[in-house]
């Protein structure tokens, strides 16, 4: 096959469905299918951008970035002559409506796309839905959120792709009540598992506070890692609190370390956890860190912690990294009830924080061993795509 993935951004390193569909073409590429990218609002760029990129030993990935600022018309022509150079017969949308529209509002989009997928079996991929979807949402949310899920849902009833995923059994949940059939793609670590050793991988940081050793032992102490944002949505209590405690009954000392871009309400909430607990649980802040330095942290640390809530746990990509690495995520957010029902999380290294995890994190939580998910993810992708049936060739106007 040649698959043909559309994005919103492709901004390496910024933006994460970006991330993500480039770690899956990769995948795709070695088993032997031939990937390309094209991203058709990338924000981080002025003027249209192609490039390639090795995707295995003996071929190359070509990318299109066209930029925000371009008159969507010509953004489409360009688009849709890319497809048809690179002889895409199968489409993936990676879709995820604020990378199209900075209310999350896709009114537009369906016409700009017809043009592009014409003729093509095509795939959906859902990262996001519509806000407003928790029981005690605000009432704006929940208003704007019916704004985006009409759009979204003719944006489905005009496309009309032949197979529809996403990563979360809420999303699932949610796309089965308008009546679409869909289908449970987890996702995959954005961090590669980092197979080579050495005193370099450890974060240099980590080592001079005197947290952990070179190979990052650190006896006697619990290591717990934050990865990426920390959502305004997160509180530190009671979770703190009880964690000391634990921390006390174990007769460990405890150290919280944050990689990644925490982002502006996460390192407000930072400081004033450092303020808090001054001697009595050890902060450092890391920021961003080159993927192998992250890998070797994750296979180190004790436990992750996760600012997601529970029942959306499935879309974070970093809790994803995580358990590739094997490492127990605890998630520690009740904030959040959906308002549709779906089934919870099944990962036995995902760990809701309640009454009994206190007794679990005190005799130590069982972590397992490393293993990079992509590839069975890309498995699965590709047997989708497979089943889909060529579409009768048809032509659309241009916008």
């Amino acid at each position: 096959m040649v698959i043909l993935f559309l994005n919103s951004c492709l901004d390496p390193g910024k933006d994460g469905v970006g991330d993500y569909t480039r770690r899956l073409a990769q995948a795709c590429s070695r088993q032997g299918h031939s990937c390309h990218l094209m991203a058709l609002n990338d924000s981080a760029i002025t003027e249209v951008i192609e490039t390639r990129e090795p995707a295995n030993e003996s071929s190359q990935v070509r990318i299109l970035r066209l930029p925000a600022t371009m008159p969507w018309p010509v953004r489409v022509k360009l688009a849709t002559e890319f497809r048809f150079r690179v002889a895409a017969d199968r489409i993936s949308l990676q879709f995820v409506p604020y990378g199209f529209d900075s209310k999350g509002i896709v009114r537009n989009l369906d016409r700009y796309l017809l043009p592009i997928t014409a003729g093509i079996p095509l795939h959906v991929m859902f990262h996001e839905l519509w806000i407003g979807v928790g029981k005690s949402s605000p009432l704006k949310e929940k208003v704007v959120g019916q704004v985006q899920r009409y759009y979204l849902q003719r944006l489905i009833e005009r496309l009309k792709p032949d197979a529809i995923s996403t990563s979360n059994a809420l999303y699932l949940s949610l796309l089965e009540k308008l009546g679409l059939a869909a289908s449970l793609l987890p996702l995959f670590g954005n961090i590669p598992i980092d197979e080579t050793t050495g005193p370099e991988k450890i974060p240099p940081a980590l080592v001079r506070s005197c947290l952990c050793d070179e190979t990052g032992a650190h006896p006697g102490r619990w290591l717990g890692l934050f990865f990426g944002t920390l959502h305004p949505e997160w509180k530190p209590e009671p979770f703190l609190s009880n964690l000391v405690t634990a921390s006390t009954k174990a007769n460990r000392t405890t150290c919280l370390v944050a990689a990644g871009r925490l982002g502006e309400h996460g390192a407000v909430t930072w400081e004033k956890m450092e303020t808090d607990y001054a001697g009595t649980v050890d902060f450092l802040r890391l920021g961003e860190l080159p993927a192998p330095q992250v890998s070797a942290l994750m296979k180190a640390a004790d436990f992750g912690l996760a600012a997601s809530p529970w029942q959306l746990i499935g879309k974070s990509g970093s809790v994803a990294a995580m358990l590739d690495h094997g490492l127990p995520v605890i998630v520690c957010r009740d904030d959040f009830q959906a308002a549709a029902a779906s089934s919870p999380p099944d990962d036995p290294l995902l760990h809701r924080w309640d009454a009994d995890l206190e007794s679990k994190l005190v005799a130590s939580l069982p972590k397992r061993a490393p293993h990079d998910s992509v590839d069975d993810v890309a498995r699965d992708f590709i047997r989708l795509l497979l089943e889909l049936r060529p579409r009768i060739a048809d032509t659309q106007p241009l916008p």
